[in-house]
Order: C-alpha cells, then structure tokens, then sequence
C-alpha cells in the first residue's frame, strides 16, 4: 500500500512546488528585480535551503523519524510561499523568501530518502517512484506557465495549495521508516570517509554548470521572442524527458557500474548548452530540453545510489541530505550567480561560453572518479 501512496505523494508534491519553484526567475522579474538581485535572491534562497537540509537530515536521524519532518517541512513552504506571492513589502518579502527556501529544499530530498530507507523493496523502484516526481513537475510547470501569461502569478497560489495539501493528506497515510539503530552517529564520520567526500565534490563539479544551464535558459527563451508559456513547455519538455531514464537507471546500474552511468550526465550537458547556445528561435530550444533525459535523472539517481552505498547505517538520512544539500544547493548558489553576473556585465553568449568551459571541467571530474573509485555494480 506505501508503495502505491509514494506515487502520489511524489507526483501531487513536485506538481505543487512547480506552480512556484517551475516560474521563479520570471516571478521575481515580475517583481521587478535585475538579472543579479534575482540571482543573489535565489542564493539566499539556496544557503537557506542548505542549511534546511543538514537541520533537516540531523533531525532525521536523531529522532528517527522522517514522516513528521516531511510534514512540518509541507506547512512551512505552504505558509511561506503564500506570503512571498501577496506581500509586496520588501524586506517581509526578503524574510519569507528566505523561509521558503529553507523548506523547499527539504521537501525536494527528504522523499528520497523517505524512499531508500523504506526497505529494499522500495529502493529497488527508487527510480520509478522518482519519475512521479518528473511526471507532477512536468504538468505543473507547464499549467503554471500558461495559467500565469493569461491570469497573473496570485492563482498559483490556489493551485500549489490545493496540491499541497492534498500531498498533506497522503503522507499521513504512508508509514514512517523504522530507524533500528541505537543513537545518532556524528558528522565527522562523513567527512572522513575520504569516497564520500570524493563522491560529493564531483556530484558538485557536475551539478555547478547544469545549475547555470537552468538559470540561463529563462533569458534565452525571452532573448529569441518567448514567454512563460514557452519556459512551461520547456520544463514540461525537460521532465517528460527525464521519466524514461529515471526508470532505466537503476536496471542499467545493475549492469554497468554507478560510476560508469556518471559519466553520461555531463557529456549530455554539453549537448544541451551547445543546443542552447546555437538555438535561434524557441523549437531548437524545446531541443536543448529533451537532452535532459542523459542529465539531472542520472545525477539524481546515481548520485542517491551511490550516496547510500558508502553511508554508514547510523547516518543514512544525515548522509543523503548533506550531500544533497552541497551538490545541488551549493551549485545552483554558484552556478545561478555566476549567469545572472556575465549576462549582466557581458552577454547571453558570454554566459554560454563560460557554462562550457565548466562542463568540461565537470567531464573531465567524472573521468577522474571513474578512473579512481573500483567499479561496482548494485
């Protein structure tokens, strides 16, 4: 039966956090902020997720529980996305920007973890569970974006209280995870474990240039005539394409090695910001989306794989969200600032070029850690 509830939960709360998260550089445009104030607010917004995230995890352990962090961390992002939407007061925007981050960044790892600590029954369909997610963030974003170019950005807040509320409801139903071990292990036993320190520097290598790609992606769309009903078919394009692989990875792992997989992700992300840098008019575009399918779902699923195979038991949860919290959230600080600076100071092109270059840093990291961590398949 939880395994039938994780569908729904995955796919009722990713579409609710799209109608805000799918349309927030456009939301913060609308109001009225520069290329560099919207990429230093989704920063403060990210530093405060971070340290959601290693709160969140610590939690986790310690109390052994998971369910009631997950629902504290629902009513907080419903609450503080509500007051971002209507307040236009600027610093209690600034305030409840902020707790909003904190929260959304919880809600958007905890399920996994929720997931691979619910026996091996379940993260065995790790991936599949994770394709409900793609799949509620798909149609989300693209509703959001077309709801907002005909009615304005105050009925998202109608429509992510009514998912989230229903994501609310289901989660009450799936049981908790059962956290046998006596006590909460300390920190330091992660940081030093010398793979899973390496294991999350190339996740973020990775992570840094893609981070980049979404930021820029808004104002590549705007710079060749679109609108937000454009970025909505985007992200919807991007998350249709990532469920075919979401649910092939975890049986392609159990042929090849997680560290081989790896590899795939940044050589498809140089695909997309080539496709994105040469893309003269929105349909090459929707082109540079459809490569998703060889980036964020292999990061995701190996990266969580991977993760959990080196974490020691005590720390499972602990392990999944400092991770989490470093290779998704400290790239999209640095990747998100970096492209709001050179599209300011320099160019679209500019910023293009310079995501290159930092992919192929992040294909040459993955060849490193393909080279140096022994292959082993799950």
């Amino acid at each position: 039966m939880d395994l039938i509830l994780f569908k729904f939960l995955y796919f009722l709360l990713f579409f609710g956090l799209s109608s805000i998260a799918g349309m927030l550089i456009p939301f913060l445009q609308y109001k009225g902020f520069s290329p560099i104030e919207t990429a230093t607010l989704i920063s403060f917004y990210t530093v405060s997720g971070i340290l959601g995230q290693l709160i969140a995890g610590c939690c986790c352990d310690k109390l052994k529980t998971i369910k009631k962090i997950f629902i504290f961390s629902l009513l907080g992002v419903m609450f503080s996305t509500a007051l971002a939407i209507f307040i236009n007061i600027k610093i209690l925007f600034y305030i409840s920007f902020v707790i909003m981050g904190f929260f959304y960044y919880i809600l958007t790892s905890i399920p996994d973890s929720w997931v691979i600590e619910s026996g091996e029954n379940a993260k065995s369909k790790f991936g599949f569970f994770r394709a409900f997610g793609s799949t509620g963030w798909a149609f989300g974003v693209l509703a959001s974006g077309i709801i907002t170019e005909k009615y304005g950005y105050h009925i998202l807040n109608i429509i992510y209280l009514i998912m989230l509320s229903l994501t609310l409801f289901i989660s009450l139903k799936i049981k908790d995870t059962v956290k046998e071990y006596k006590g909460c292990g300390n920190l330091k036993e992660l940081f030093n474990n010398k793979e899973y320190i390496l294991t999350v520097i190339i996740l973020l290598i990775i992570c840094i240039p893609f981070r980049g790609y979404c930021q820029l992606v808004p104002y590549r769309i705007e710079y060749v005539g679109g609108n937000t009903v454009n970025l909505g078919i985007f992200n919807f394009i991007s998350s249709i394409s990532e469920i075919a692989m979401l649910i092939l990875a975890q049986k392609i792992m159990h042929k090849l090695s997680p560290d081989k997989l790896l590899l795939l992700s940044p050589l498809g992300l140089f695909l997309q910001i080539l496709t994105l840098r040469f893309g003269s008019n929105i349909n090459i575009i929707y082109i540079s989306a459809v490569l998703q399918a060889f980036t964020l779902p292999i990061i995701l699923v190996v990266g969580k794989i991977i993760i959990d195979r080196i974490s020691p038991s005590n720390l499972k949860t602990s392990s999944q969200l400092v991770a989490f919290a470093i290779f998704n959230s400290v790239s999209t600080i640095i990747g998100t600032a970096s492209v709001g600076y050179f599209i300011e100071k320099f160019s679209l092109d500019k910023a293009n070029l310079f995501l290159l270059g930092c992919n192929m840093l992040s294909i040459l990291g993955a060849l490193y850690y393909d080279r140096n961590i022994k292959d082993r398949t799950i």
